[in-house]
């Protein structure tokens, strides 16, 4: 499974809203979440900006352990909901 398919699940993000946060389609996004396509640049850089994941997270050259030890994403739901307010600005 690819970092973002198991953060954006773990987080409880649906890919549809990930989708229209970053202007896309969801099966543009789903075929990235299922590496069949390859993250671009912008995609980086608006996904980083949304929720501050780095772009080596985001493109799988990191393994998720090594950007959460514990295995869990930071903050939980209260982090989630502040990003998103952020995002929805």
């Amino acid at each position: 499974m690819s970092n973002m398919k198991r953060w954006l699940r773990e987080m409880g993000i649906p890919s549809s809203q990930l989708a229209v946060q970053t202007n896309q389609s969801r099966s543009s996004i789903t075929q990235k979440l299922n590496r069949k396509t390859e993250w671009q640049r912008r995609d980086c850089l608006r996904i980083r900006e949304l929720y501050g994941l780095s772009s080596d997270f985001i493109q799988d050259l990191i393994p998720y352990e090594m950007e959460f030890p514990s295995g869990k994403p930071r903050g939980g739901d209260a982090s989630l909901s502040s990003l998103c307010g952020r995002a929805a600005r």
